[in-house]
């Protein structure tokens, strides 16, 4: 049951943070409040299923509460987390990089060693959905549905959001993983094909003049050092992983496309994606 709070002023809250999907605000007793932004509601269930399973498998996420209705907007009450996100760890100190890079890996694939919880999408009907409803080139709509229609499915825990800036590192050492509302079920390739494209596609929300040029330098390092940090945990198999990357940088364009801010400064990423489409594709020996 989803409690109702039309009478709050959000102007009268403090703002923790926020994303693509969802602000952060300071809540009662010591909590925060995670209000989505309209259009991603979608996103609040997921989270529910998701959160308490993965507390229980042992990763590191905010304890979840009540549902809110606030302003219009849904929202969830949650353990409030006092920590920075990696990726401004990074973006502030910059020597940090690899080493967050190599945590980000181990975390993943202790997530990605455990089942899915019952009642999440899979990552199959999460890509058909978003290059579905969303405008994409046709050229590339039909290689993510041509390459998805040769990828089977799995029952792995995915995150499919997972990076650097969805993890809390928290004064006394310990990393919080956020953000699980995309969470769904699929082969840990997948997932880790998801985090690769991120890593070397994505762009912060807002960054410094500082985090643009780290993001744009160090993205295939990144890339590679949280690659190697989650083999050290888990196998992958690095050529279905590769198929994947294809099916999941597509994704990430229709992602972007779809839930960027208006009055965000985000450039479309659509030749990055090629560009990453063309080197999987060599990693995989394969042009077409």
């Amino acid at each position: 049951m989803t409690m109702d709070s039309r009478d709050i002023d959000l102007e009268t809250l403090e703002k923790l943070g926020e994303g693509y999907e969802a602000e952060i605000f300071a809540w009662e007793d010591g909590q925060a409040l995670r209000l989505f932004r309209e259009g991603h509601e979608r996103n609040v269930e997921p989270e529910r299923i998701a959160i308490p399973a993965a507390i229980a498998g042992g990763i590191p996420a905010p304890r979840i509460g009540e549902p809110l209705h606030v302003a219009g907007r849904e929202g969830t009450v949650m353990e409030r987390i006092d920590g920075e996100n990696l990726l401004d760890l990074v973006g502030r100190k910059p020597w940090f990089m690899t080493r967050e890079a190599w945590e980000t890996g181990k975390i993943h694939a202790q997530l990605n060693a455990l089942p899915a919880p019952d009642g999440l999408a899979t990552v199959h009907e999460r890509v058909r959905e978003w290059i579905g409803n969303v405008e994409v080139p046709p050229h590339l709509t039909d290689v993510a549905e041509e390459t998805l229609a040769e990828l089977e499915g799995g029952d792995r825990f995915c995150h499919s959001d997972f990076h650097p800036g969805n993890i809390l590192l928290e004064p006394g050492g310990r990393r919080v993983v956020i953000d699980w509302g995309f969470c769904a079920a699929g082969p840990l390739e997948s997932d880790v094909a998801r985090s690769v494209a991120l890593l070397r596609l994505g762009e912060p929300l807002d960054p410094s003049p500082a985090m643009r040029v780290i993001t744009r330098l160090f993205r295939p390092l990144a890339a590679f050092v949280y690659l190697r940090g989650y083999q050290l945990v888990a196998p992958v198999d690095m050529p279905l992983m590769w198929r994947w990357v294809i099916v999941r940088a597509i994704e990430h364009l229709a992602i972007v496309r779809a839930i960027s801010p208006p009055d965000a400064d985000i450039p479309d990423p659509v030749e990055d994606v090629e560009q990453l489409i063309a080197h999987a594709r060599r990693r995989l020996g394969t042009r077409s």
